[in-house]
């Protein structure tokens, strides 16, 4: 019986000019995929029990206006045309003229299809997908790397362990990141397949991928320069291989570009400072150099994830002077990272590709470059966070003295016994990463716990005192609460909103919520002055004109009501509230023609005519809030009553018997929140 060679055997075999047996070859490739397949499944198994415990969560920040709020969304299957031919945001009551994320969108319409008004879904493919994710991301490299896994290993499970993607995971809304990364990475493997292979049918899955990559998120864009950084890296492609793989991203990004620009249009809105703190410093230096110290601050949060907010705008990070230390340290050590990148390229040097990947990635979103809608954002670092994990697993590598060559395994034990001692520290700071993503997943459970526990991380956060005072003041919180209960809730949401307020003097969202709840103790005085002040600072914003047309309605004053509630559904087309409230005026006006004609029975023909007209003015923009917003009781109920007005007895019949449908399933979803609470 022939002795079987061990691995250093074959090598010594090869050196001296002989080769192991082909079906030994053979076998020793399959046993070095089955070490490959356990880690791959290791890998993903760790990213899916991570996560396992949100599985139970609810609705969080972002994830109401784009599921249980968004009109587009609730519609099931039957809006995925509407919301790939429109914006982001397209179905929520506030603007949108710069996000075109269809995909991560659509994926929510079909969930909603399967499971309307439960979040677990959402949940369980948000953290399916994230672990599908890891275990791409371990086989794309371990490809790139030629069969190496010891570094990919490492990579893949420090990137599904790490803290900073619990934004993205725990929250529903950030699809959108997962499947960005999930198709950027098969482009990148796809593109390698065909320049090592030559086959152009992965040239066509590339181009695919890519454009599916940006149809998820924009900044898949920042890929056109790493693509061809894996090339150099990974690969000695000959220059056509380059030429051609970049024609056909760029086709499909000017396909995406194209496409964009034709449902947003041209529309430059400027950036809100509440949003991004970093407008509000006129110095173009000054602000860059802000942007680099808030990115200094995410670099100590890759090594040390302790403090993590789901908001950072203004007044979080206060502006700093040019040479202050928070500045000059990240400026210091990023142009030592550039200058040891760029020394290092020549060479190959995989910590050279960690950093410029970091560079690439995080560009388009760290304000030095261009500003965006926010300053701060740990969703931003899911995609150049795989620089970090892959630059440490570098390092522990070299660290170790662990050979690239080293490949190849006939079994796990085999890997273990070889590159035991890195695995077994990266799986070490794996576990402490662990211990704060389990936890700090539990603070994304309901935006009561996300709101209590990160106030008190970010206190002077405007956004998030904002949060706070519109959750704790939402209607399905106040549900069952005595007089006495919801005045001290009132008078806590008003105390936190003034401080707001005092912070940013500018923030009209804070005036309009205090406006409304003066509204509703009937302090219209206070009111008006807060919805006047709240117009002031952005005199486009839906909720504001809806909410002051319904102060201007219950004092009588029809014609400005209505022009608010036009000024409302202009501004947001989809806003059922504001086209129910349009029809409401124009059934106060048809009674009004009903009461003259009782008064002039000369002309009582001429007022009915007007009325009945007048009438299905209303019942065609109730029917509308409906179609917009079918979950939306109100016009429900109002409609049925117009009906009735004009005789129309089976249609009022029908549209009663909906409104209680409706009202009802209404209730019961406040009371699941209320439970999940």
């Amino acid at each position: 019986m022939q002795k079987k060679l061990t691995r250093k055997e074959k090598i010594a075999l090869q050196q001296q000019g002989g080769a192991a047996p082909s079906s030994r070859k053979q076998s020793t490739k399959a046993q070095a995929s089955n070490v490959k397949l356990i880690l791959g499944i290791f890998i993903g198994v760790i990213a899916f029990l991570l996560y396992s415990n949100t599985f139970g969560h609810w609705y969080v920040l972002d994830d109401w206006g784009l599921m249980p709020e968004n009109t587009m969304v609730k519609k099931g299957f039957a809006g995925i045309g509407e919301i790939f031919q429109s914006s982001y945001r397209a179905g929520m009551n506030i603007n949108d003229y710069q996000l075109y994320r269809p995909l991560s969108k659509a994926m929510f319409a079909m969930e909603w299809q399967f499971s309307p008004g439960n979040p677990a879904l959402g949940h369980w493919m948000n953290v399916i997908w994230f672990a599908i994710t890891c275990v791409v991301l371990f086989h794309v490299f371990s490809v790139f790397m030629k069969g190496n896994l010891l570094v990919p290993f490492i990579t893949a499970l420090l990137f599904a362990a790490h803290p900073l993607h619990t934004e993205v995971v725990a929250n529903i809304k950030s699809r959108d990141e997962i499947m960005s990364l999930l198709f950027c990475l098969l482009t990148a493997l796809w593109v390698y397949r065909y320049a090592t292979l030559n086959k152009v049918s992965y040239l066509i899955a590339a181009g695919f991928a890519f454009f599916l990559a940006l149809l998820s998120k924009e900044s898949a864009i920042t890929w056109l320069a790493v693509i061809p950084l894996i090339l150099y890296f990974f690969s000695e492609s000959e220059t056509k291989y380059y030429v051609r793989s970049s024609v056909v991203l760029v086709f499909w990004t000017a396909v995406f570009l194209i496409i964009r620009r034709k449902i947003l249009g041209n529309v430059d809105l400027p950036i809100p400072v509440v949003d991004n703190s970093l407008v509000a410093i006129d110095n173009i230096l000054v602000q860059r150099a802000n942007a680099i110290s808030i990115l200094g601050y995410y670099l100590k949060l890759f090594v040390l994830p302790l403090t993590l907010c789901s908001d950072g705008s203004f007044n979080t990070f206060p502006a700093l002077s040019l040479f202050d230390w928070k500045v000059l340290v990240p400026f210091i050590l990023f142009l030592a990272m550039a200058v040891f990148a760029l020394l290092r390229f020549r060479k190959k040097d995989l910590l050279s590709f960690s950093i410029l990947y970091f560079f690439i990635t995080i560009s388009i979103v760290s304000n030095v470059l261009i500003l965006i809608g926010t300053n701060y954002g740990e969703r931003l670092l899911f995609m150049p966070s795989l620089g970090f994990c892959l630059a440490v697993a570098v390092m522990f590598q070299r660290g170790f003295n662990y050979s690239l060559s080293e490949s190849g395994f006939s079994s796990l034990s085999a890997f273990m016994k070889t590159a035991g001692r890195p695995v077994y520290v990266a799986v070490f700071i794996a576990f402490l990463f662990s211990l704060k993503t389990v936890a700090r997943n539990a603070d994304w459970k309901s935006d009561t716990t996300l709101f209590d526990h990160d106030l008190e991380t970010v206190p002077n956060s405007t956004h998030m005192l904002f949060y706070r005072a519109n959750h704790i003041t939402a209607e399905e919180e106040l549900l069952g609460l005595d007089s006495l209960k919801k005045k001290a809730v009132y008078d806590e949401a008003i105390k936190i909103l003034s401080r707001a307020i005092e912070i940013y003097p500018g923030y009209a969202d804070a005036y309009q919520r205090r406006g409304y709840i003066y509204y509703t103790e009937n302090n219209y005085a206070k009111a008006e002055k807060d919805y006047l002040k709240a117009l002031e600072n952005n005199p486009t914003h839906p909720v504001t004109h809806n909410n002051y047309g319904n102060l201007l309605f219950n004092q009588r004053k029809y014609p400005e009501a209505l022009e608010h509630f036009k000024l409302a559904a202009k501004y947001n087309p989809f806003y059922a509230h504001a086209i129910n409230n349009m029809a409401s005026v124009y059934g106060v006006y048809a009674e009004g023609q009903r009461e003259l004609a009782a008064k002039d029975p000369a002309n009582k023909d001429k007022y009915m005519v007007e009325a009945n007209k007048l009438f299905q003015t209303a019942i065609g923009y109730f029917l509308q809030a409906i179609e917009v917003d079918p979950g939306y009781p109100d016009p429900y109920n109002l409609v049925s009553m117009t009906y009735r007005y004009i005789g129309d007895e089976a249609n009022a019949d029908k549209y009663a018997v909906l409104a209680k449908k409706v009202q009802k399933e209404k209730l019961e979803k406040q009371k699941r929140n209320n439970a999940k609470n």
